[in-house]
């Protein structure tokens, strides 16, 4: 078999969803559509079971093992990537990583000893040096994970959200919704929970109103300028690159939930349809928050109350100990270990994305277990990253 077949599946079975995907969204199907979507699935569904025997046949542990085979019999030229688990550590941190990548960029003396290492990561990941649209040189899968994963577990927000994991072969994630905010019935996302006794009511509550939604991947890219020195201290490149790459994608990421504009990113929750704003207070001073304005919040938040927080402009934080209601403070200092304390039991979050106080956002209450963040992979599989450096 052509040792490239399994990159070349994984490609195939990628363009074949597209257009599976593609014919889905058409308002008008033929008989001649439903030909074609029917060959599409069938030739999906002969590579898929090509594959498995792939794997089979060579005594594998799993499809992602499968292309780190092929990969050793030859250099893959396919673009499908594949994170696997447990690879050989080739380096013992990133910067002495990055030290080759340097040295094979300017092919300098260090290139041939850098390119033997560098091929020992290629053939575990399936990677390849060759073509630009990858983003060069592939990092050691653990060494990526824990970037990107320090990245989400940091940021204000993304730490929040709930996490979809998808497949390695998948670049989307399609799923049910609700049409409606109706929980009378305590049903959600076209899920509804019956009694054993209760079997005629199920069978009589017809269908649910559900619309269909799908989040796509997008890729994000870091760029890191270092100086000559630093490139000859591994360690210290290392420590540095992690440490900046960490902030900067923790950063964007954040931003990008709070007020993404949706285009090939994130769509933050200030540009979407979900805020619920509360007018001030008549002769409320400006540039002030009142506790009449808090709990106005309170009972128009349609959340999880014990998953939500205020999120705030740090200019916004000398309002809150002087908020009573009557002779009852409802600021509580230094709440839970939380130094910024708490309005009404719900921590306080200072935030640089929040508008200056006096201005619409100055002060939100949100929710952000209901946001939804798509992964390739689960959490405990590494991430794919790739570094070059620009001369």
């Amino acid at each position: 078999m052509n040792p490239n077949f399994y990159g070349e599946a994984i490609d195939r079975i990628t363009d074949i969803n597209d257009q599976l995907r593609d014919m889905q969204a058409q308002d008008d199907f033929s008989d001649a559509d439903q030909r074609k979507f029917d060959r599409l699935v069938n030739e999906r569904d002969t590579l898929a079971r090509k594959m498995e025997n792939y794997r089979r046949a060579n005594g594998l542990a799993d499809p992602q093992t499968a292309h780190a085979a092929a990969a050793t019999a030859v250099d893959i030229g396919s673009s499908g990537h594949i994170t696997i688990t447990n690879q050989p550590r080739v380096y013992k941190d990133l910067g002495e990583q990055m030290m080759d990548v340097m040295e094979m960029t300017v092919d300098g003396r260090g290139a041939p000893r850098a390119r033997e290492r560098y091929t020992q990561v290629v053939n575990a990941a399936g990677g390849n040096t060759s073509t630009p649209s990858e983003g060069g040189y592939l990092v050691e899968t653990d060494k990526a994970a824990s970037i990107v994963e320090s990245a989400i577990q940091t940021g204000v927000f993304s730490s929040r959200c709930t996490q979809q994991p998808i497949g390695a072969m998948a670049d989307s994630f399609s799923y049910l919704a609700a049409d409606d905010r109706d929980r009378s019935t305590g049903k959600i996302n076209g899920i509804q929970v019956y009694r054993k006794g209760e079997a005629d009511e199920m069978a009589n509550s017809g269908k649910a109103k559900l619309k269909e939604r799908e989040l796509r991947l997008e890729d994000l890219y870091g760029l890191i300028y270092v100086t000559n020195r630093m490139m000859r201290d591994a360690p210290a490149m290392a420590a540095y690159t992690k440490r900046v790459l960490r902030q900067q994608l923790s950063f964007r990421l954040d931003k990008e939930i709070w007020e993404g504009n949706g285009a090939g990113q994130c769509l933050g929750v200030m540009n979407s349809d979900l805020p619920v704003t509360v007018a001030k207070e008549n002769a409320q001073a400006a540039g002030t928050i009142v506790a009449e304005n808090v709990v106005k919040m309170l009972g128009r938040f349609k959340g999880n109350l014990r998953s939500a927080a205020w999120f705030v402009n740090q200019d916004c934080l000398a309002q809150f100990p002087l908020m009573t209601i009557g002779d009852m403070p409802v600021y509580t200092p230094d709440f839970r270990g939380n130094p910024f304390g708490a309005l009404f039991s719900l921590p306080i979050i200072p935030v640089e994305f929040c508008q200056t106080l006096g201005n619409l956002g100055d002060i939100v209450l949100g929710d952000f277990s209901q946001y939804l963040l798509v992964r390739k992979g689960g959490v405990e599989e590494a991430e794919s990253i790739h570094v070059k450096f620009l001369t």
